[in-house]
């Protein structure tokens, strides 16, 4: 008779291995499709994923090259011109950073045909939609100010070059902003915020030429006596 051999751990653990091995076969001869499928759509991913990159840097390159000729044609005074070069980058490249930029060239160029409600319409967009950095964030509040200027909306204006103190302090156009919210300010009439501009404007190093304009025409606009602790 023969004698029962006894299993030890490593023929159990053998034989656990051999199964696993075996459903895992089983599994992979049953789901075959499945895998041969699910390794083509991951190189379908990666193929995407490289034809978006490859579009992205074609359609940013191509918004590039007509950015750069409407600079061209802007510094040639060609402002018609540019204006429908920076139009059709944002109509056909948005998300690039040259629609991003063109959205603030275009207001410029409106601006320069004194087309101000254009400008400011674009400047306004910019703002919304497009911002690039605080830089051209600055000039395009500063640059809403010069349209509603030119269309006399002084009270507005002030408002607008003032916002630009108050969100962008070291920006380079601050010293200009000061003095055009002044001048918007007193033309307005409006006396305190003339005078609590004036008080900052006139504390700035290397204005005294401009804080003296400012002075005259606060003086002239009869709201100088109404300037508490001004420089009067």
């Amino acid at each position: 008779m023969a004698t029962k051999q006894r299993l030890t751990k490593a023929d159990i653990k053998q034989d656990k291995f051999i199964s696993s091995v075996w459903k895992a076969q089983e599994y992979f001869t049953e789901h075959l499709t499945s895998f041969i499928i699910g390794a083509v759509a991951v190189v379908a991913v990666i193929v995407v994923v490289f034809v978006l990159l490859s579009s992205s840097q074609s359609r940013e390159a191509a918004a590039e090259e007509i950015l750069g000729r409407a600079t061209v044609e802007f510094r040639g005074g060609n402002f018609q011109l540019a204006a429908v070069d920076y139009q059709s980058i944002l109509d056909d490249y948005g998300g690039t950073d040259a629609a991003r930029l063109a959205s603030y060239y275009i207001a410029n160029a409106y601006f320069a045909l004194k087309n101000y409600d254009q400008a400011e319409e674009y400047f306004r967009l910019h703002l919304k939609k497009h911002k690039f950095d605080d830089m051209l964030s600055a000039n395009a509040l500063s640059g809403i100010g010069h349209c509603l200027r030119a269309k006399a909306q002084m009270q507005e204006a002030g408002e607008s070059f003032y916002e630009v103190y108050k969100k962008y302090p070291d920006s380079y156009i601050v010293n200009d902003c000061l003095y055009y919210a002044a001048k918007s300010f007193i033309t307005a009439g409006d006396s305190a915020k003339a005078t609590e501009i004036y008080e900052i404007f006139s504390s700035l190093p290397a204005e005294s030429q401009r804080s003296n304009e400012l002075k005259l025409l606060m003086v002239e606009a009869g709201i100088a006596d109404a300037a508490a602790g001004s420089h009067f």
